[in-house]
């Protein structure tokens, strides 16, 4: 697992919607929800094993390490 940057640990459905769980760069492991930011990136979507993110206008994925 790459010890830089965010790290997609894993998503989850829930009825409330879904999360998903990122390790950022200090080790810190962050539920995040449609809407939050992260690490200078906004999650605009959550997908199995996918994050849909977006930086200053620039969209982006976070996959699942190894998937």
């Amino acid at each position: 697992m790459p010890r830089r940057g965010l790290v997609l640990l894993g998503t989850f459905v829930k009825p409330d919607g879904p999360y998903a769980l990122i390790r950022g760069s200090n080790g810190r492991i962050t539920r995040v929800r449609p809407g939050d930011s992260v690490g200078g990136l906004r999650i605009t979507g959550i997908e199995s094993g996918l994050v849909h993110t977006n930086r200053n206008n620039r969209p982006g994925r976070l996959r699942i390490a190894g998937e």
